[in-house]
């Protein structure tokens, strides 16, 4: 059964949508062969809080298309009050292995201050997000 994806809507640098029985679970996929710097990481976060209009969210990255990601705008992305700010939890996606190594690499380096997780299926990823969803529910 295939879900459908409601409210999808792109900017710039991605594109971000939710899923019919998914409200709370934003799902974003970047632009083919992004280079992520400090302005475009600016924008990325910028695009998504525009999308979620202050609401707190799951989130679902799919990172496939990223190609580099400078150290300054790696530092912004982890950090609370950036690319943190209004995450309840991550799932990174990829097939693509520099895009592996690096979402591992930042994970274990950056330790972050949300559950965030790396996954190469999707279907795992949303089941990760639905289970975080529910434990977070029973604190």
């Amino acid at each position: 059964m295939k879900v459908q994806q409601k409210n999808r809507k792109s900017y710039p640098y991605i594109t971000v949508w939710t899923e019919e029985d998914q409200d709370d679970i934003l799902i974003s996929s970047y632009q083919p062969g992004l280079h992520v710097d400090i302005n475009i990481a600016r924008d990325l976060i910028n695009s998504r809080l525009d999308y979620c209009q202050g609401k707190p969210m799951y989130v679902l990255i799919d990172f496939t298309n990223v190609k580099s990601v400078t150290k300054e705008a790696r530092e912004y992305m982890n950090h609370p009050e950036g690319g943190l700010k209004g995450v309840l939890g991550g799932a990174f996606l990829s097939g693509n292995v520099v895009a592996t190594l690096f979402v591992n690499l930042y994970l274990k380096l950056s330790a972050p201050v949300i559950p965030a997780k790396f996954f190469t299926k999707r279907a795992d990823a949303i089941t990760w997000l639905k289970e975080l969803k529910e434990k977070e529910k029973k604190h």
